[in-house]
C-alpha cells in the first residue's frame, strides 16, 4: 500500500520549495553589483597578513573590496583576520548551474572529499560563483585550511576571548583588492546585520510607494469628493424647489388642458353664422321650422316655393359642402310652397369669409347707432 505524497504539485513544480526558491532569487539579484550598492554596506576591518589594517566593505556575490587603509587603534563593529597564503590551499571547480543550496552542498561535498585535512579539522571557504559562457557550468574557486591554523593566526590577533568572534578570510584569486569569507566564523554576525538594514530599505521603499501612491491618488480622490459635494448640493436645491416644480407642473397641464379645450371650441361651427348665412341665402320666401347643427353637419326643414332652386342657391353658396335631401320633398293639395328636408355639411374658414362679405339689405352706408 502506497502512502499518499505530502508534496504540493501544479502543473509538475513543487510548491513546497517555491518560497525558498524566490527569495534564493532576490538574493541573487540584490547581490548584483549594480544592486549592491543600494543596499547595507558594513565595513570590515580587516587584520591583513602583512601586519597592517586595512578598511573592506561587501562588493556582492560574497565578494570584498579593499576601501583604504585602516589606522593604528581603529575600532570597526566587525573585524576580519586575514590567513597567510601558506597555510591556505587553493581549488578551481566546474559545477553544473545549479540552485543556491544544491549548489552550497556540491561545494561542501568537494571541499571534503579533496581536503588533505582530517574532518574535524577542516575549515573552508569560496569565493563566487561565475558562470562559464562556453560549456554552460559554473566555476568556483575553493580555498582549504586547518582549524589549527587558523585558531594560531587568531590567537596574533591579540583579541579577547570573551570578544566577539572574528571573521576569517583569504585573498581571492581576481587580485589582491579582493577577498572572501571562510565558512563557521564570525561572518553570520555580519549577514544579519545586513538582513537588518534590508528590512529597514525594503520598509522604506514601501513607505515611499505608500507616499507615490497616495500623491498619485490625492487628485482623483478630491475630485470624487468635490462630485459627492456637487450631488449633495443637487438634492438639496431639489428638494428645496420641490413645491416650485410641483406649481409649474401643474401649470403646464392647465396650460395644455386650455389649449386641447382651445381646439375643440375652434373646431365647432358658430350656431348665430350659419343662421346669418341662411337668412341671406334663402331669402323671405322660405320659412325654417326646424333647424339642427350637430358636429358640421346642418339638418334644416321647412317650406318654400321650390326645393330645388334653394338647394341650387346652398350648393354654390362658399361654405356648405354635401347639400342633399334627406327625404322629397312634399306640396299639399291647394299649397303653394312645397315641405323640404335638406342636410349639408359646414366648412367653417370658407362659410366665415363667406358671412363677412355678406351684409343684410340697406345696410351699406348706415352708421350703427349707439346701444345703451
Amino acid at each position: 500500500m502506497t502512502s499518499p505524497s505530502s508534496e504540493l504539485r501544479l502543473f509538475g513544480l513543487d510548491l513546497s520549495t517555491a518560497g525558498r526558491q524566490a527569495r534564493q532569487a532576490w538574493c541573487r539579484v540584490l547581490r548584483l553589483p549594480a544592486l549592491a550598492w543600494l543596499g547595507p554596506r558594513p565595513v570590515v576591518l580587516l587584520h591583513e597578513a602583512d601586519g597592517g589594517l586595512g578598511l573592506w566593505e561587501p562588493q556582492g556575490s560574497g565578494v570584498f573590496h579593499r576601501r583604504g587603509d585602516g589606522a593604528p587603534g581603529t575600532r570597526a563593529a566587525f573585524e576580519a583576520v586575514e590567513l597567510p597564503e601558506e597555510v591556505v590551499l587553493r581549488r578551481q571547480l566546474a559545477l553544473p548551474a545549479l540552485g543556491q543550496e544544491e549548489l552550497a552542498r556540491a561545494i561542501e561535498m568537494d571541499a571534503q572529499a579533496s581536503s588533505p585535512f582530517p574532518q574535524s579539522e577542516l575549515v573552508w571557504g569560496h569565493g563566487p560563483v561565475r558562470p562559464d559562457g562556453r560549456s554552460g557550468q559554473v566555476r568556483v574557486e575553493l580555498a582549504l585550511a586547518s582549524q589549527r591554523s587558523v585558531e594560531q593566526c587568531l590567537a596574533g590577533t591579540g583579541r579577547t576571548p570573551d570578544g566577539p568572534l572574528p571573521e576569517v578570510w583569504v585573498r581571492s584569486a581576481d587580485g589582491p583588492a579582493f577577498a572572501f569569507a571562510f565558512e563557521g566564523y564570525g561572518q553570520e554576525r555580519r549577514r544579519r546585520a545586513e538582513r537588518r538594514g534590508w528590512r529597514v530599505l525594503a520598509l522604506l521603499a514601501l513607505l515611499a510607494l505608500g507616499l507615490l501612491v497616495a500623491i498619485a491618488i490625492t487628485p482623483t480622490l478630491q475630485l470624487r469628493q468635490r462630485a459627492l459635494q456637487a450631488v449633495a448640493a443637487s438634492d438639496r436645491m431639489v428638494e428645496q424647489t420641490r413645491s416650485q416644480v410641483a406649481k409649474r407642473e401643474a401649470l403646464l397641464a392647465a396650460n395644455e388642458q386650455l389649449r386641447s379645450l382651445g381646439e375643440v371650441i375652434g373646431q365647432r361651427p358658430s350656431p348665430l353664422r350659419t343662421l346669418h348665412t341662411l337668412t341671406q341665402v334663402l331669402g323671405d320666401e322660405t320659412v325654417l321650422q326646424r333647424l339642427q347643427i350637430e358636429g358640421r353637419t346642418v339638418l334644416i326643414a321647412g317650406h318654400t316655393p321650390d326645393t330645388a332652386a334653394m338647394m341650387q342657391k346652398l350648393s354654390a353658396q362658399p361654405g356648405f359642402k354635401g347639400v342633399r335631401a334627406p327625404s322629397a320633398a312634399t306640396r299639399p293639395a291647394g299649397a303653394t310652397k312645397e315641405s323640404f328636408q335638406v342636410e349639408f355639411i359646414l366648412d367653417d374658414e370658407a362659410a366665415a369669409s363667406s358671412a363677412a362679405s355678406v351684409q343684410p339689405p340697406g345696410a351699406q352706408g348706415q352708421r350703427p347707432e349707439a346701444q345703451p
